[in-house]
C-alpha cells in the first residue's frame, strides 16, 4: 500500500488522493465530511505526530462548526437555512442505510474514516491511503440510480484526463476542422480502442455535426469533424457540473 506519509516529502502542496473523487467518496459524503478529509490529507501531509495534526484540525476555519447542529442564525436567510438541513438529512438518510450513524463530532467522522479505510490510525499519527484506496460502491447500500452515478463517476475519472489531452492536441494545431483516423488518435493519446471509443462519445457535443457510426468505422478510415471551440470554453472555463450521487 503507497500512504501519504510514503510520499509527501517528494510532492509540491497538500496530497490528495485521486481514488477520493474516481471511487465516489466525494458524491457519496457531506460536505462538512468532504471538508474534513481535505483537511486531514492537508495535516497528514504536514505534520508528523497526531497531536501536532489535531492541533492542525483545530487551526481549520473551515472546520468550525462542523458536526453540530446548524444554527439559523448562521445562514444568510431561512431558505438557504432549510436548503442545508434537508440536504444534510438526506446524506444521514444515506448512512443510516448502510447502518452508520451520522457523526455528531469530528472525532467520531474521523472514526468512521478509519472504519471505511479512508484513514489509518497508526496511534501516535494518523495516515491516508493514495492505493490502493477504497470504492464506496463496495461499502454502502446503493440504489440502482446511485450504482450507476457511481460508475459513472469512475469512468468520467479514467476518461476526463485523456480527453483533456486530446482537446489540448487540437487546440494547439490553430483550427476547427479535423482529419484524422482512430488509429492516429490512439497513437496521440497512448490509449485502447476502449478508452478511445469513451473520448469520442465525450467530444460529440463538442462537434459541429456528430460523425455517424463513428464508432463502426475503421480504424484507418479518417474522421472528419468540427469542433466548435465557444462550447469547449463555456464547458471548461465556466461551471462544472457534477451532482451529488443522492
Amino acid at each position: 500500500m503507497q500512504t501519504i506519509r510514503d510520499i509527501r516529502h517528494n510532492q509540491d502542496g497538500v496530497v490528495i488522493p485521486s481514488g477520493f473523487t474516481a471511487n465516489g467518496w466525494s458524491s457519496v459524503l457531506s460536505h462538512e465530511m468532504n471538508v474534513l478529509f481535505q483537511s486531514l490529507c492537508f495535516v497528514v501531509t504536514e505534520y508528523e505526530t497526531k497531536a501536532e495534526m489535531e492541533k492542525g484540525l483545530d487551526e481549520i476555519e473551515a472546520l468550525k462548526g462542523t458536526f453540530s447542529e446548524p444554527v439559523k442564525e448562521a445562514f444568510k436567510s431561512e431558505a438557504d437555512y432549510e436548503g442545508y438541513v434537508n440536504l444534510l438529512n438526506r446524506f444521514k438518510s444515506f448512512l443510516k442505510r448502510s447502518d452508520y450513524d451520522y457523526p455528531t463530532s469530528r472525532a467520531e467522522a474521523i472514526q468512521l474514516f478509519v472504519k471505511w479505510g479512508l484513514v489509518i490510525d497508526n496511534e501516535d499519527a494518523w495516515d491516508i491511503p493514495i492505493h490502493p484506496f477504497p470504492d464506496a460502491s463496495q461499502l454502502f447500500k446503493l440504489s440502482e440510480v446511485e450504482s450507476l452515478a457511481l460508475a459513472h463517476v469512475k469512468l468520467e475519472a479514467l476518461v476526463h484526463p485523456i480527453f483533456s489531452r486530446l482537446v489540448m492536441m487540437l487546440h494547439e494545431r490553430e483550427e476547427n476542422t479535423f482529419s484524422i483516423s482512430k488509429a492516429e488518435m490512439k497513437e496521440m493519446l497512448n490509449t485502447n480502442d476502449q478508452m478511445l471509443a469513451e473520448v469520442l462519445i465525450k467530444l460529440t457535443p463538442y462537434m459541429e455535426e456528430a460523425i455517424e457510426n463513428m464508432l463502426e468505422l475503421p480504424d484507418d478510415e479518417k474522421l472528419n469533424f468540427t469542433i466548435v471551440w465557444e462550447r469547449i470554453y463555456e464547458d471548461f472555463l465556466g461551471q462544472q457540473f457534477s451532482s451529488n450521487v443522492q
